[in-house]
């Protein structure tokens, strides 16, 4: 399933496709460039779930997730769109990101 662009943008909200939790994309990997312990436990965790192995070579996102302070870490194949359209809490969003009609808008963006 090698793909080689970026589905999601930074600044979109995102959804788990599985997990359902959302979070606004403030970085992209082209491809998996994490740890591999890291990796094996994602892999166990959509194995659980009945789903197929995650593929390394895709890209993968950096969120900001909502509701959390925490970031994640997601595969291209396990994300969508998020449909839900109220603000993403995190702490992080005004370091990175002003809200503009709806819109995050990256602070250091390059016009």
């Amino acid at each position: 399933m090698q793909v080689s662009h970026a589905q999601f943008n930074i600044g979109q909200v995102v959804q788990h496709k599985h997990f359902g939790f959302r979070g606004v994309v403030f970085d992209i990997d082209f491809e998996y460039s994490l740890d591999e312990p890291w990796f094996q436990e994602a892999c166990k965790a959509m194995a659980s779930l009945g789903q197929p192995p995650i593929e390394k070579k895709q890209p993968f996102y950096h969120l900001l997730t909502d509701g959390s302070e925490h970031e994640s870490y997601v595969s291209q194949q396990n994300l969508c769109a998020a449909d839900n359209v109220a603000p993403v809490k995190h702490s992080g969003l005004e370091a990175l990101f002003t809200l503009t009609d709806g819109q995050y808008i990256h602070r250091y963006s390059v016009n």
